[in-house]
């Protein structure tokens, strides 16, 4: 009898703790669908019109802390009836949210949700934000984005480069054109101006709108190794900035100016980047002002060389961050450099902190400076 009677007690105790478990109750399916980054396959994550966030999944069954962090802040998930676990929650920012699913401690990707490069493969959700509607679809001529590639020399392979050519671009083929090198931040790689920063749809709306200039958008990795340097997230050797010089300004501007119809000179072309990029932009590009008559920096720091400028070639410094960033700071330096004849602008981006929102508010400021 005790034979039986341990079985059954431990299978009642299991099904207790199943059952205090099983505390999610599903919402009415009514009004709920997929976000924008929900993979094909998967019914999940969800939204709906109030903000709120659906995120469903499955887990070890001997999972005992399960949880999301969605825009930074960890929920806890509950388990339903069938197994599943489930949170609802709302963000506390709008744009591009990184979520990922945590379990005991540690971080999984959703295989529900499509992923971008951001310090590694990440999932996200796209949060809508009434104020910045420049970079939704919209029913506009619409340009090419093109994984382009050519011989890198400094590392001994080839290298990719996304490159964003107009609307017009197929079919007028005695247009030559403008040119901004855009780079991205030390998180993310040559892809993600396009898929995180909507640099392309930005752009395209832009143009029929008919406030820049068709140009083409050249998109390149920040990170140039030579044979035998160590190769990491932020793994620098002593020759990072030569290496990344000699790559832009020595091969991949020649190949551009060879493979396309660009506008081979100074005034048509301009240099910018996020953070990381910023940076770049600024110890690399403004030590080639014979190269490039518009900078951007955005939220990469200051013009820490003002004297190396030709105010003769020169015709814009564009400098940003984020309204939580360091917002005084760039003033200052658009102040100081106007006062030295140096044209300087600056924008801070209402709210936000170093994040793509900031970014994609920049390039839309930034954009129709270019190319005037």
């Amino acid at each position: 009898m005790k034979r039986i009677i341990a079985p059954i007690a431990a299978a009642l105790l299991l099904l207790a703790a199943n059952a205090s478990a099983q505390t999610f109750k599903a919402p009415s399916p009514e009004g709920w669908v997929r976000t924008s980054a929900t993979q094909r396959q998967s019914e999940f994550p969800k939204m709906n019109n109030k903000g709120e966030y659906w995120f469903r999944f499955r887990a070890p069954e001997t999972a005992k802390d399960v949880k999301v962090n969605f825009a930074g802040q960890d929920i806890p998930a509950q388990k339903d009836a069938e197994g599943y676990w489930n949170v609802i929650a709302t963000s506390p920012k709008v744009g591009f949210q990184l979520y990922s699913i945590v379990i005991d401690g540690v971080k999984y990707n959703d295989p529900g949700s499509e992923v971008v490069y951001c310090n590694g493969w990440a999932g996200y959700i796209e949060v809508p934000s009434p104020d910045d509607d420049y970079y939704l679809m919209r029913n506009v001529p619409h340009g090419e984005v093109r994984e382009h590639y050519f011989w890198c020399d400094v590392e001994k392979t080839w290298r990719r480069v996304y490159v964003y050519t107009p609307a017009d671009y197929e079919t007028n083929f005695s247009k030559r054109y403008p040119v901004l090198y855009l780079q991205h931040g030390a998180g993310e790689m040559e892809q993600e101006w396009v898929h995180s920063g909507f640099a392309a749809i930005i752009a395209d709306n832009l143009i029929a709108e008919g406030k820049i200039e068709p140009m083409i958008i050249v998109m390149n990795n920040d990170f140039v190794y030579r044979p035998g340097d160590t190769r990491g997230r932020l793994a620098m050797s002593p020759t990072y900035s030569e290496n990344f010089d000699q790559m832009l300004i020595y091969e991949s501007i020649p190949d551009i100016d060879k493979s396309y119809r660009t506008i081979a000179d100074p005034q048509h072309r301009a240099m910018a980047g996020l953070s990381m990029g910023g940076m770049l932009t600024n110890s690399v590009g403004l030590h080639h002002t014979d190269m490039f008559a518009y900078y951007g920096i955005l939220s990469g720091g200051t013009v820490s060389e003002p004297d190396i400028i030709r105010k003769d070639i020169v015709k814009l410094v564009f400098e940003t961050c984020g309204e939580l960033e360091y917002p005084d700071r760039i003033k200052n330096d658009v102040d100081k450099l106007n006062a030295m004849g140096i044209n300087a602008k600056y924008y801070v981006s209402p709210g936000t902190a170093h994040e793509w929102q900031t970014w994609r508010r920049s390039l839309h400021e930034f954009l129709p400076m270019l190319f005037k």
